[in-house]
């Protein structure tokens, strides 16, 4: 069965070395809305009757295995000339990969998390030099690739870096109870499990509202002029234009991008579209709202022309004036205060996945910048009948296929208002599709305008609807009842499943409505 935001989720924790007194308490601290029960399960006993249950009941598996404690002879071995590198390199790969797969075929939906191998604790605090710290690395390294597909694998020796070496070891821990690291190191992985997660259930803010003066570069567009507007790679400018190139990675991972700047429209479009040292494009902008008017009715307009929810987006700014009014007037929109110095850590409130569809990020991009089109068009015409029938839409709705299941699982965890609130992840739909009786389908859309792309899901068990979702971008063109007339013409709908979001009361009405008599679950 699928679980819900609500429900508890249940964390198994795999390792060769203890964690607490620290661990479980910071779990649930970060997992406080999220009922978590952990399940610490040591190595030597995990294959054991009772543990096997549990993990074949976990949502979640967190793989900690420490190298020294898993080979402890390894290191001499090696400096002994008695085990040779490959060798060393295949028996770590190989037990892991033994390991994982003993853990899939118990829990095949399972989200498993698995922490790297680090160097430092071998001898600390001796250093032992290049060839130890290279045995891991490459051990590492074979071990990201077998396990790319298949599990998170998380950078334990970068989460060292941030606490630092010196503070990520407790040696009386480690000889008391096998307890070696300290509890700032086990706070950033507490942390870190965390926004993995956020990250596999797809919550994150959506769209980056930002300014440009002194934001996208330096200097008062209005006051300087383009020509001694300072940005470029090197000197004072080079701080906007690493902020433009941070910003264009978000854009690559599925933010939407947006601008909010008091200027004048032609100045702006004129650096976007001229400026030789912008990153930034205008085909990366989903919607500008450059005026002089003050910027949370801007941030308001631009919420509404994209059709996301306040509570969505994030607006940084470099104006404590400007950043004060937004809080004061929309509290939903997470604000940030931008300097030269601005620490990247403060957009932890984007959990992005790195496999995003570059072509389906184009498509909806597009169709934003397509929109002043379709207002245009329906300007055009009294009625709204005839306004859709000039938009010459088509729908493409088919079986799902395995490719389209990331941009589905997406879909469905990123859209609040028009769903019947059900979130899957692409595990989630692979266990579902392969259910007796279960169908999945796509929805694309195209229009005179652009192709929408995948814009819509929705899912048929016997007679109950158990999936409908719709990209907020594809609201308002009946897109929607197309949708139902279809699921209508093929099967005999008597319950539908609903889970309120807070935000898709119009569409448990319409979804009654089409199916009259069924029944909500």
């Amino acid at each position: 069965m699928v679980k819900q935001a609500n429900d508890a989720i249940s964390i198994s924790v795999i390792s060769n070395i203890i964690f607490e007194p620290h661990f479980i308490s910071l779990i649930e601290l970060n997992f406080e809305k999220d009922n978590p029960a952990i399940y610490p399960i040591p190595l030597e006993e995990y294959q054991e009757y009772n543990y096997r249950q549990q993990l074949s009941r976990s949502d979640m598996v967190v793989v900690w295995l420490n190298y020294k404690e898993l080979f402890p002879d390894n290191a001499n071995k090696r400096y002994a000339n008695v085990l040779t590198e490959p060798q060393a390199i295949e028996e770590g790969v190989s037990a892991c990969e033994k390991l994982h797969d003993d853990i899939r075929s118990i829990s095949p939906n399972a989200h498993i998390l698995w922490f790297s191998f680090e160097a430092y604790y071998a001898f600390m605090p001796i250093t032992m030099g290049y060839a130890y710290n290279s045995l891991i690395d490459k051990v590492n390294s074979k071990l990201a690739e077998l396990l790319c597909s298949k599990a998170v694998f998380i950078d334990l020796e970068h989460l060292i870096a941030e606490v630092g070496i010196a503070n990520a070891y407790d040696s009386r821990g480690k000889y008391r109870w096998n307890a070696p690291y300290s509890k700032a190191l086990v706070e950033v992985a507490a942390k870190e499990i965390y926004k993995q997660y956020l990250i596999e259930k797809g919550l994150t803010k959506k769209c980056l509202v930002f300014d440009c003066d002194n934001v996208l570069w330096g200097g008062i567009l209005s006051e300087d002029g383009v020509e001694n507007i300072k940005l470029g790679g090197s000197g004072f400018g080079r701080a906007y234009q690493d902020f433009q190139r941070f910003i264009l990675s978000l854009y690559y991972h599925g933010v939407i991008l947006a601008v909010c700047s008091k200027n004048d429209l032609f100045d702006v479009m004129t650096m976007f579209r001229e400026h030789s040292e912008m990153v930034l494009k205008e085909e990366h902008i989903a919607c500008f709202q450059v005026n002089w008017e003050n910027k949370p009715d801007n941030i308001k307009r631009i919420a509404e022309t994209l059709n996301i929810d306040l509570d969505s987006m994030v607006f940084v700014d470099d104006s404590p004036i400007e950043i004060e009014a937004v809080k004061a007037m929309l509290p939903e929109v997470t604000t940030i205060l931008y300097t030269r110095d601005t620490m990247y850590e403060q957009f932890s409130c984007f959990n992005l996945k790195c496999d995003v569809d570059s072509g389906s990020i184009e498509k909806r991009n597009e169709s934003y910048q397509t929109n002043q089109f379709r207002e245009s068009l329906k300007a055009q015409y009294n009625s709204y009948e005839d306004y859709i029938n000039a938009l010459e839409i088509k729908l493409d709705i088919h079986k799902a296929m395995p490719i389209e299941y990331s941009r589905i699982s997406e879909l469905t965890q990123r859209t609040n208002k028009c769903t019947n609130g059900i979130r899957y992840t692409i595990a989630e739909i692979k266990e579902r599709v392969d259910l007796e009786n279960v169908t999945l389908y796509s929805l694309s859309v195209f229009d005179r305008f652009s192709d929408l792309g995948l814009v819509g899901a929705i899912e048929v068990e016997a007679d109950t609807l158990t999936l409908f979702s719709l990209s907020c971008r594809a609201l308002g063109r009946e897109i929607e009842s197309g949708m139902l007339e279809h699921i209508a013409s093929k099967y005999q709908i008597g319950n539908i499943k609903f889970k309120s979001t807070g935000k898709n009361e119009d569409i448990k009405m319409l979804l009654l409505k089409a199916f009259q008599g069924a029944i909500l679950t």
